[in-house]
């Protein structure tokens, strides 16, 4: 799991790198934000559909119990955050637009700092485990995964800064918490880790988990924050880099088939 853990704090470092760069600069994220995501949910459901499952049904065979690991893990991820924005209050508004800064981010809408923090800390938790779980299926799927994870850890967690700032948050303090939020991450690796010690011959039940983790990231957690575009133009770069992102997955499994 040394690959897994080297992934995941290479994409926590390079979240609070691009968070201290941002700054306060708003601007930036209302024009970029939805590019980084649409590119996002495409490389989420590609490596979800081209990668992990086929490398699931190949490892556990094509059975009635791979399928319901899916369904039962899409099921609890979003009972679990139903519940928690019910518990913290923290529920997004569906008819605030992607541009407003304070709800650019799905974690957390109309929280106070604790909130959008717990709420992020969860979703990394659960990025580290799919990490950990990819790299245990292969070290192509799992360097896949920990791209896929990048491309939507980073922006958003830039996004949780500038909410921290726009909430009179001190940049010092702001920073601390975007740190925070991602350490979690690497107890989901541990997790695996420890599946994977103790339940060797359950490992790769751990396929179709992560495979359902993304396909709830990508439809249930970014896809909202992209359809809320009306311009022409900004919802054709959307769909270019959603594209590009399922392209990318596309290329790198030719050019790296083991």
């Amino acid at each position: 799991m040394l690959d897994a853990a080297i992934g995941v704090v290479g994409v926590q470092v390079a979240a609070v790198f691009a968070a201290w760069l941002l700054g306060s600069r708003e601007r930036f994220l209302r024009k970029y934000l939805g590019l980084f995501v649409s590119a996002a949910v495409g490389v989420l459901l590609a490596t979800a559909v081209l990668h992990l499952l086929p490398e699931a049904v190949g490892q556990l065979g094509n059975r009635r119990g791979l399928w319901m690991a899916v369904g039962a893990t899409m099921l609890a991820l979003f009972c679990g955050e139903r519940i928690f924005h019910a518990a913290t209050g923290t529920a997004a508004e569906p008819e605030v637009e992607m541009h407003d800064c304070e709800e650019h981010h799905h974690h957390g809408h109309g929280a106070g700092p604790h909130g959008i923090v717990v709420a992020s800390m969860l979703h990394s938790l659960v990025d580290g485990a799919a990490v950990g779980a990819a790299f245990a299926a292969s070290i192509r799927v799992g360097w896949l995964t920990t791209f896929a994870i990048a491309l939507h850890e980073i922006p958003h967690r830039m996004g949780d800064y500038a909410l921290f700032v726009h909430l009179k948050v001190p940049q010092r303090r702001a920073l601390g918490l975007a740190i925070a939020a991602g350490v979690p991450s690497l107890l989901g690796v541990l997790v695996v880790a420890w599946v994977g010690l103790v339940h060797a011959e359950r490992m790769a039940w751990l396929l179709p988990v992560s495979a359902a983790s993304f396909l709830y990231i990508a439809c249930v957690n970014l896809i909202p924050e992209i359809t809320r575009e009306r311009n022409t133009g900004a919802l054709t770069a959307q769909i270019v880099c959603l594209c590009a992102g399922v392209l990318l997955v596309v290329g790198a499994g030719m050019l790296f088939p083991f």
